[in-house]
């Protein structure tokens, strides 16, 4: 389990923080869905412990990050900065990683080989100098093949066709841990109904409530008494609402960057 409790990160290039009081608890299945640039990398990142924190606390466990930080089978997460650490072909890295964290690299290369890059492909080819595809999905086999009790999976989907992107939720769904995802795509929903949901817009985190609440949700813009959340978006209040009615499926968004066309009275 992963709590997050009044957490802020503030870069020094930013007056305002890019976490704003962050509170959130993610058990078993978790996904945050928000924008580009709504916080959510950032928040990954301080959990990871790769971003350092101006105030606040991340426990797992039960435990502050500090004292489990380099543990073995903790956590693990998909971000490419890890993975280029060692300068060596991108097949020599999933023994390596997998080793170091007493992981599976079968499973890695299995994983990575069901996505269509072959392992003769990896041994040719460092990491930095794969696609942005290919890495995205090299990173996140490697990340599952971890067998951390945690895993962290950033944009998962980023870059996938639609038939990779189906096989990619399988791996999710059948992953034994806790798993955290996050995306600005809305299509996935339907595809992971058990899952708890978050949102995530500015620096803040509104949930928790469950995917299938999301599927049938609303986008109000007024502040709505019954609503399933309440947003700000650009100082604006966005009610999330449950059932038929007024206000525009939130699943008809092919994204969350169109929440703000909504905000602004564009048509989306």
């Amino acid at each position: 389990m992963i709590v997050c409790q009044n957490l802020y990160v503030t870069y020094r290039w930013r007056q305002e923080p890019v976490l704003k009081g962050v509170n959130g608890t993610f058990k078993g299945k978790s996904l945050i869905l928000g924008p580009n640039g709504s916080g959510k990398t950032t928040l990954f990142r301080a959990i990871c412990g790769l971003t350092n924190i101006k105030s606040g606390k991340i426990l797992i466990d039960e435990k502050p990050i500090e004292e489990i930080y380099a543990t073995k089978g903790v956590v693990s997460a998909n971000f490419q900065d890890i993975y280029t650490l060692i300068d060596a072909k991108a097949f020599d890295l999933i023994r390596l990683y997998t080793d170091l964290a007493e992981g599976d690299p079968q499973l890695a290369l299995k994983i990575i080989e069901d996505f269509g890059i072959t392992a003769d492909f990896l041994k040719k080819r460092k990491l930095s100098e794969l696609s942005s595809g290919q890495a995205k999905i090299f990173c996140t086999a490697l990340a599952l093949a971890m067998k951390a009790r945690h895993v962290l999976l950033d944009e998962p989907f980023e870059e996938l066709d639609p038939a990779r992107k189906g096989r990619m939720v399988n791996y999710l769904n059948e992953y034994e841990g806790v798993v955290l995802i996050n995306t600005h795509e809305t299509w996935l929903l339907k595809n992971l109904q058990d899952w708890e949901a978050f949102l995530m817009f500015e620096g803040i985190l509104y949930g928790p409530l469950t995917v299938k609440d999301l599927l049938n949700a609303r986008i109000s813009m007024a502040e709505e008494p019954d609503s399933l959340l309440k947003l700000s978006l650009s100082g604006k209040t966005v009610s999330i609402i449950k059932g038929k009615g007024k206000g525009k499926l939130l699943t008809s968004l092919e994204n969350l960057d169109k929440m703000y066309e909504i905000a602004e009275g564009l048509k989306t």
